[in-house]
């Protein structure tokens, strides 16, 4: 699955992601510009927040070294899921950019992971 259509994907399941609780943001290395273009082009009903520095995508320890365009650094495909107090409650990091779970399976496992 390529990262546009995951996104469109989550933008399908916004309102099942609410209606739990959780709020859904990507984030990307891409600039805030490219980042807002994407969000309007694509008409996505949330943020793509950018981190050019990749102070939070390093953090997490989730930069793909040399692994974009030109030998650029891009973020390696995740999904995390953050509680109020900043504690990770579930992480899905992927092997390779293709392999990306479908939103689908991230709601089924963001369920498991706040309990009823």
């Amino acid at each position: 699955m390529s990262c546009n259509a995951e996104l469109r994907g989550f933008g399908a399941f916004h309102e099942e992601f609410r209606k739990l609780g959780v709020t859904l943001a990507a984030v990307s290395v891409d600039s805030p510009e490219q980042s807002r273009r994407v969000v309007e082009a694509r008409g996505l009903p949330f943020p793509i927040l950018a981190d050019q520095e990749q102070t939070l995508i390093g953090a997490l320890g989730l930069v793909h070294a040399g692994g974009g365009p030109g030998g650029a650094d891009i973020a390696i495909p995740a999904h995390v899921l953050v509680d109020r107090q900043g504690r990770i409650l579930w992480r899905y990091v992927s092997d390779k950019v293709q392999n990306r779970l479908d939103p689908s399976d991230v709601l089924e496992h963001v369920r498991s992971a706040i309990g009823p």
